[in-house]
């Protein structure tokens, strides 16, 4: 992929509006109370420990592990009523640990999500580069295109990207997205911007827009 316009920093000018078009689904049906699971190898010895998720109130969820007989859990945020969704299992860094990523709201045209990671006793939140927890946007609608993918690195491990985007014009044949594509690493839970690549006016069919949740899965899952 040939990125051009690469820069240090950079600000996104109305994507936050952009995306908050994607109005919160209205409720619909009763707080769902049974855990959902999956399967991951959270420290990378190649043993497999089960995930569990579980609605515990109003727009709150419990993730939880057991590795190695101890047992793990974490508070987040959740839409209390929309069916709960078991955590992906993927590595954003290509290390062979497992991140799990986690949705925590969902919007008629774009579901937010947050990634978790094992640090050897407990499962704790990614943190993005200014130390924070990490909240990614997907979908976007007509108004925005957001998303994350994962590209490999040359001699191993991956680099976490993600795309922020609004469009110029809705009315325009075809639609051009402007905004930001930022290349991260991970170590020890926290993600390093390696640089911020400006997207100016392009169509959804430029690769430089191109976002693909699936190759961040785990290698081998």
């Amino acid at each position: 992929m040939k990125h051009t316009g690469i820069v240090r920093t950079a600000t996104i000018t109305g994507v936050a509006a952009a995306l908050s078009l994607a109005t919160v689904l209205p409720a619909l049906a009763s707080p769902q109370s049974d855990p959902v699971t999956t399967v991951a190898d959270l420290d990378g010895d190649g043993e497999i420990e089960t995930v569990t998720a579980q609605l515990t109130g109003d727009n709150e969820q419990v993730v939880s592990a057991t590795v190695h007989g101890t047992f793990t859990s974490i508070h987040l945020g959740a839409d209390s009523w929309v069916p709960l969704e078991a955590p992906l299992v993927t590595d954003l860094n290509g290390d062979g640990r497992a991140e799990l990523i986690v949705t925590q709201a969902v919007g008629a045209n774009t579901t937010f999500v947050t990634a978790l990671h094992y640090d050897g006793r407990d499962l704790s939140q990614v943190v993005d580069n200014e130390g924070k927890p990490l909240s990614v946007p997907e979908g976007g609608g007509v108004a925005a295109h957001v998303g994350y993918q994962c590209t490999p690195l040359d001699g191993g491990g991956r680099t976490f990207e993600t795309v922020k985007t609004e469009a110029d014009d809705v009315r325009a044949d075809p639609i051009t997205y402007s905004g930001t594509r930022t290349v991260y690493t991970l170590r020890d839970g926290a993600l390093t911007a390696q640089k911020t690549i400006s997207i100016k006016s392009r169509p959804l069919t430029d690769p430089v827009l191109g976002t693909d949740a699936a190759t961040c899965d785990q290698a081998g899952s």
